[in-house]
């Protein structure tokens, strides 16, 4: 990695990117492969230290996630599918159509009949909404390290998790790259646990967001840049109004749902999302057609016939990586064999 001052308008005309003080940061392919190589390794050994079972994800369904913008899988049927491609629409043809994961929150609840505590970590596809493309930690297709297990309350959520980052702390200061840019004090945070905790309607206000102003929408990305910079460690947002998410979650007597963000300092944002999952098939159908959908048929039999209750969440991989590493954007680590639609982010090509 190395540092030279440029002007940062030429950034996407030389190939590099510029962190906010006008810098160039490069991360060589090969640092790009270590940082992200050596910090999956630790997360992995702090999970196995809390006794987390890693299984395999399931990378198609038959069912939809209810509130998910699914992409979707066309195969053939001993023959490659038909595409038609007509500029700006394609149009395909073949025998089976299945759903691409979004954060597979379904299947890894099920296998909880079968385990006590699971992680996988999954290839995810979801769409860029309006200004993702410039947030620096959005990307078309991802990876989460989604993570499971038995549990009813909150607040074992939260030590759990701060347990799982400090032991990816403790893990990684050993076999950190050579060039750390900062990391070991970043490490310091995540091993700073308890995190601080705040309410959804405590972070608008911090925000900045009027009492007149509406407070059953999800943060903005400039109200997001702002509550961050507030804070010098990870923190918590939790309980969210109904509607704010656009998944299923446990809801309380209060009306606001069992749902939580775990936000990363200095800007950047949301590491993971989560919550206590429905409480029964009755909460699953209601909480779905609120979304707009039909409930998951598989799921809400799923919850009636086992009675399981679990919680978990699904933590953004490159958005961790770009974190340690000291990265302004998840795209300054972007891996090398990586020819997907990543490559079209901040190229203006839609």
């Amino acid at each position: 990695m190395r540092r030279t001052e440029r002007n940062p308008q030429n950034a996407r005309k030389v190939g590099h990117r510029y962190n906010v003080t006008g810098v160039i940061v490069d991360f060589s392919p090969a640092q790009s492969y270590q940082w992200t190589g050596r910090i999956l390794q630790a997360l992995r050994r702090s999970l196995l230290d809390q006794e987390f079972l890693e299984i395999l994800p399931a990378l198609l369904s038959s069912q939809d996630e209810p509130g998910a913008r699914h992409s979707v899988a066309v195969l053939g049927d001993r023959a490659r599918p038909y595409v038609k491609d007509e500029g700006d629409r394609v149009s395909v043809e073949g025998a089976w159509v299945y759903q691409l994961p979004v954060s597979h929150s379904v299947e890894k609840q099920m296998a909880l009949e079968h385990a006590d505590r699971i992680y996988c970590v999954t290839p995810c596809l979801r769409l860029l909404m309006e200004g993702e493309d410039t947030s620096g930690r959005h990307l078309y297709t991802f990876f989460q390290v989604v993570v499971e297990w038995r549990a009813a309350d909150a607040n074992e959520v939260f030590t759990v998790t701060e347990d799982i980052l400090g032991g990816l702390a403790r893990h990684l200061e050993p076999i950190l790259p050579d060039e750390d840019r900062g990391a070991a004090e970043r490490l310091a945070g995540l091993r700073s646990g308890p995190y601080p905790r705040i309410t959804f309607a405590e972070a608008l206000t911090l925000a900045g967001r009027g009492p007149r102003e509406p407070q059953n929408t999800d943060l903005t990305h400039e109200e997001e840049r702002i509550l961050t910079e507030k804070f010098t460690s990870p923190f918590w947002i939790h309980r969210y109004p109904l509607g704010v998410r656009d998944s299923l979650y446990q809801q309380g007597e209060d009306g606001l749902q069992e749902t939580y963000d775990l936000m990363l300092p200095a800007g950047h944002g949301e590491l993971a999302t989560g919550g206590l999952r429905p409480k029964d098939a009755d909460e699953i159908s209601e909480q779905s057609r609120l979304l707009g959908g039909e409930p998951n048929r598989v799921y809400a039999e799923w919850k009636k016939r086992s009675g399981i209750q679990t919680a978990g969440f699904g933590l953004g991989l490159e958005r961790l990586v770009r974190h340690i590493a000291g990265a302004d954007s998840v795209l300054d680590l972007l891996a090398a064999h990586d020819s997907g639609p990543n490559r079209r982010i901040g190229s203006g090509e839609r």
